[in-house]
């Protein structure tokens, strides 16, 4: 399956001081956030895996899928009250990305060495390079649509989308060999490495748009997400 991993990955200080919940940036702050950033660089290693499947059926609260060229690869998602967003799909892009485990080694063993603020920077700064990988599968997602003449859904996620729990994440990445990226999936259904994320991008004819939007109106933690706490809309 294919593999994402020249992923550029760009961070900004000032984003990593309001993921804080600050709305006055002072100059040391920022001055952590840059060295954060400047240490992360050489400690977080960007990968994806990704697969194409074709949408079977959309049946009340379950999505079913099948691979394209193995007829049988079929497996039933039970994503939740919000599966019609996937509606519109006739194929979705099923993905797990991850920055690697080097950097939260490292968050870790400053918590030990009782340094808290430079080990929150750093896994702040762990977040948003998460982030980037998964800005280059939505640009993926988004070409590959265009190219097709169609549009996209949002991207979800197990756990976050509301009614599709981290259980579901058993099904989405039993559709993947994790191992290609270094990740697992661990007994209570979480990714290890903790900075690696798992998701499905629908594509089809039905979307009116042609950009992967936010499920944050979906999402199973919008009552504390720091983004949304900077950003209301």
């Amino acid at each position: 399956m294919p593999i994402l991993t020249d992923i550029p990955v760009s961070v900004a200080a000032e984003e990593i001081v309001e993921s804080r919940g600050k709305r006055q940036v002072r100059p040391e702050l920022l001055r952590d956030a840059e060295e954060a950033i400047a240490l992360g660089q050489g400690l977080w290693k960007p990968r994806a895996v990704y697969e194409w499947y074709d949408v079977r059926a959309v049946d009340g609260q379950s999505v079913t899928v099948s691979h394209p060229e193995q007829a049988g690869q079929v497996a039933t998602l039970r994503v939740g009250p919000k599966a019609g967003l996937l509606e519109g799909a006739e194929r979705v892009l099923v993905t797990v990305a991850t920055i690697g485990p080097v950097l939260g080694e490292r968050v870790h063993d400053l918590h030990n060495d009782h340094q808290t603020l430079k080990a929150y920077m750093l896994d702040s700064a762990g977040v948003v390079a998460l982030g980037a990988v998964g800005e280059a599968i939505r640009c993926l997602a988004e070409e590959t649509a265009a190219d097709m003449g169609w549009g996209v859904s949002p991207s979800l996620s197990p756990g976050s989308l509301v009614g599709w729990s981290l259980r579901g994440q058993r099904e989405l990445c039993g559709l993947l060999p994790l191992e290609s990226i270094g990740v697992e999936l661990n007994t209570h259904c979480v990714l290890e490495p903790h900075k690696s994320t798992s998701g499905i991008i629908g594509l089809g004819p039905g979307y009116e748009t042609n950009k992967v939007g936010s499920a944050c109106k979906y999402c199973a933690l919008q009552n504390t997400c720091w983004r949304r706490r900077r950003d209301p809309s």
